[in-house]
Order: structure tokens, then C-alpha cells, then sequence
């Protein structure tokens, strides 16, 4: 008799067939009918992917919860754009995330539903969302965390941001003023307008450091301004939760 997608299996994780099971974290569910799921998951191995989790909203006992920024094993089949969830397994706790911690989880999240494309695996990006999750648990101060997870995803789209030399070719110069053209990057200007930014903001984002409250604002304004640009008008919806 076939077991109920989503429950948790009885035996030892060690003791299952291992070459089904691939790590994921769940970005986003709706209800399907009266009793299932879809789910949207960032897997390790297939990338972004959407599928049904037949039975979710029944099951009781040792099921696992299948809720947002939840690390599962997961067994995947189908073909398509929507998959079939056949198990879940919790790989560790969920993450509690409260307040502005949660409401960055449901930003990056969303930042991947927009604009990542399904079933396009990448190692490096499961990683750096499962470190990003993991300091939002731990209460870490959230902006250096948004700031590296956007210029890690928007690298892994092939949009990677221009933070090593200006449009002249010459390296970004800290105490210099820029400003940020979306197509051929960072131009040097001896005035600094409303959307200048300086070389120190640039290499911040280049290494993932931001050592005064200057520059973590300005890092969120142009990241702000190179989101939506890549956004092309859709709006984030989880934007509207920090107001």
C-alpha cells in the first residue's frame, strides 16, 4: 500500500536509497485542491522547482511540516514544469525567523520566485541561500545578509554586478564618487548627485563588508535600483512588509 506523499518515513534516513533524495528548502506553498500542495522548492540538484505534494493537508503524526524556509530531503518524479513530491524528510529544525528576520526570509525568497528560472541548478546558490537563512536565524544583522545573497544571485543569473573597475577600465578608487549605469557599470564623477555612490560601497559589495551605516545605505539604495531594473516592473511583494 503506498504511504502518504509528505509523510515521514519510519526507517533510518541512512537506510533509504539515498540516490533519490536531494536537499531542499521550501520558498513558497498554496493550497491545491482540499488536501495538497503546491510547493515551490530551491533544491540543491534541479534548482527552483514546482510540485505537488499530494495529501499534505492530511497528514497528521510524524509528518513533516512542509512550510516556508523548511530544510528537507526530498524524492522528486515527473516531467514538466510541476513535479510530483513522493517524500519528505525534515534534514534539520526549521528556521524560526521573527519580525525583520522574517520578513528578509520572505524577501530573498521572493527574490527567487521572480527571478530565478526553474530547473536551473546551481551548488553554489542553494549554499549561499542556506548561509543567508541560517544568519537570519541566528538574529545576524540582516542588511550585510541581503546585501551578499542579491550580488550572489544576480552573479548566478549571468547579471553579475561591475564592482572591480569603472567604465574607463580603471579599479575602483574608495574615496572616488560613481554612479551606476545598469549596462556598462560604474562611472566616476567629481560631483556626487542623489544616486552617487562612493568606491567604498562598490567594494563592499564586492566582498560582502560593510563597515559604516553610509555605506550599508547606499548599498541598499543601488541594490534597490539594480533589483528593480532586473525586476522589469514587477513589484515584490514582500517589499511592502517593511514599511
Amino acid at each position: 500500500m503506498t504511504k502518504p506523499a509528505c509523510r515521514v518515513w519510519a526507517t533510518r534516513i541512512e537506510r533509504l536509497d539515498r540516490h533519490s533524495l536531494q536537499a531542499a528548502y521550501v520558498l513558497h506553498t498554496r493550497r491545491y485542491g482540499d488536501s495538497s500542495l503546491v510547493v515551490d522548492l530551491l533544491t540543491r540538484e534541479q534548482g527552483r522547482v514546482a510540485c505537488i505534494a499530494k495529501g499534505a493537508l492530511r497528514a497528521k503524526g510524524a509528518a513533516v511540516r512542509i512550510q516556508s524556509f523548511a530544510h528537507l530531503l526530498v524524492e522528486l518524479r515527473g516531467r514538466g514544469e510541476v513535479l510530483s513530491l513522493l517524500r519528505a524528510e525534515a534534514a534539520t529544525s526549521t528556521a524560526q525567523l521573527s519580525g525583520r528576520a522574517l520578513y528578509c526570509g520572505l524577501y530573498i525568497n521572493e527574490l527567487l520566485l521572480k527571478l530565478t528560472a526553474r530547473q536551473d541548478a546551481s551548488t553554489a546558490l542553494f549554499d549561499d541561500y542556506a548561509l543567508a537563512v541560517q544568519g537570519l536565524a541566528a538574529a545576524s544583522p540582516p542588511e550585510p545578509i541581503l546585501r551578499r545573497f542579491e550580488v550572489s544571485l544576480l552573479q548566478h543569473l549571468g547579471l553579475g554586478m561591475a564592482l572591480e573597475m569603472d567604465q574607463e577600465g580603471q579599479p575602483i578608487d574608495a574615496a572616488g564618487s560613481y554612479n551606476y549605469d545598469m549596462d556598462s557599470g560604474p562611472r566616476r564623477v567629481s560631483v556626487g548627485g542623489p544616486t552617487a555612490i562612493t568606491g567604498e560601497t562598490l567594494l563592499a559589495l564586492r566582498d560582502g563588508e560593510f563597515t559604516s551605516d553610509q555605506v550599508v545605505r547606499e548599498a541598499r539604495l543601488l541594490m534597490r535600483r539594480v533589483i528593480n531594473h532586473h525586476l522589469d516592473g514587477r513589484p515584490l511583494h514582500s517589499r511592502e512588509l517593511f514599511r
